[in-house]
């Protein structure tokens, strides 16, 4: 009887214990990539990789968060290239590429 009273005693005890909470949060935010006048139909290739449409990313509907740092950007319709730039993005930066312009 002792025992489950010390038992119930321990059980009270720890629960109103707080557990420890931390909580880890960066100083700036990640850049973006915006597309201005990417056709329907055309796909966005970031660094070689094939992200997919690229008229999801225009800054209306959407935007890509990129890693900081330099990124080759390319919108492809088919086999056209409709537009390819380097860019280098900082942190909390929007980096816009207009399609209509060959990514000028």
């Amino acid at each position: 009887m002792m025992q489950s009273i010390c038992v119930a005693a321990l059980v009270v005890a720890l629960a109103g214990c707080a557990m420890p909470h931390s909580q880890v949060v960066s100083g700036s935010a990640r850049p973006t990539l915006s597309l201005i006048g990417a056709p329907s139909g055309s796909e966005l290739v970031l660094d070689g990789q094939l992200i997919g449409p690229a008229n999801q990313y225009n800054g209306v509907n959407g935007v890509m968060v990129i890693e900081e740092g330099p990124h080759s950007v390319e919108v492809r319709q088919g086999n056209t290239l409709l537009a390819k730039r380097r860019i280098l993005a900082a942190s909390g930066e929007v980096v816009t590429v207009d399609v209509t312009s060959g990514g000028q």
